[in-house]
């Protein structure tokens, strides 16, 4: 009966336009492509919780840690990361906190899905217009998560070996239309329109679909490209050289005026407490 199938709530969000570091996408695919989504669905879904944490001011003040791990999307994943709708109301608490002298965004994520990344983007710079707001990337800051970090007043790396970039849009469509003929099956689509339907399982996808899926990423990645311009002050050549999607070493992420300096987080936790 169709009372007893599980909910999945989450489903939609795994589908779409992401900005993800390519090598983490798909090894993330290929472990949702490999779950038992009976079972992954039946479970509770998982609440949003807080990640902020509160460490010791100047002058009894705090600054507010806010950890961005794993996984960016919307909703928490079921699989792991940071909902953004937690970090929002994470970061406007911490803005409007008068005790708060600071926000430290921590960062270590390969990005995420770009659903909610306009308005999080938003929320970052509203807050830095109260009070500092900094990012501090720990391994991997690498394409929503980087396009949040470059929103921050100053972005450092913990260490030489973090990576940083991977500026990028990526949406993946299989065309499966020969294995279905191999199969002796002929999908039929009936639609109003030549895209709606398109990427239906064991249809070809044509040109017209693919120039129609090529322009949502292109759409986005410019939305994409402006927050990192304005937000880290690049000329269009300084964004032409770092718009590859591939991610760069902390060393040459500096020098490609992504970040600002590398130092242990520690440090920059500190720096923020003394800045004004």
């Amino acid at each position: 009966m169709l009372a007893d199938l599980p909910a999945f709530p989450r489903l939609h969000e795994y589908f779409g336009l992401w900005a993800y570091e390519p090598e983490a996408f798909f090894a993330q695919w290929s472990l949702f492509r490999a779950t038992d989504l009976t079972r992954h669905a039946a479970a509770p879904a998982p609440g949003r919780s807080s990640t902020m944490t509160m460490e010791p001011g100047k002058n009894g003040q705090s600054v507010a840690v806010i950890g961005v791990g794993g996984t960016l999307m919307k909703q928490q994943s079921s699989m792991g990361g940071t909902s953004t709708i937690q970090l929002r109301r994470d970061i406007r608490t911490a803005a409007n906190d008068p005790t708060v002298s600071g926000i430290l965004l921590a960062i270590d994520s390969p990005g995420g899905a770009v659903a909610g990344m306009m308005s999080l983007a938003a929320d970052v710079n509203a807050a830095r217009r109260k009070k500092p707001l900094w990012a501090g990337i720990d391994d991997l800051g690498a394409s929503a998560a980087y396009w949040l970090a470059s929103q921050a007043d100053a972005v450092y790396a913990s260490s030489p070996t973090a990576l940083v970039g991977s500026i990028g849009t990526i949406m993946t469509v299989y065309d499966v239309s020969k294995a279905a003929e191999a199969e002796g099956v002929k999908p039929l689509v009936f639609a109003t329109g030549p895209l709606k339907g398109a990427g239906t399982p064991g249809t070809e996808i044509t040109q017209e679909q693919r120039d129609y899926f090529q322009g949502l990423i292109d759409d986005t990645q410019q939305h994409f490209d402006a927050a990192v311009r304005k937000g880290r002050n690049l000329s269009a050549a300084d964004l032409a050289k770092v718009r590859s999607g591939g991610v760069f070493p902390a060393a040459v992420a500096k020098d490609l005026k992504l970040i600002d300096g590398i130092q242990p987080l520690e440090k920059t936790l500190a720096d923020l407490a003394s800045a004004k």
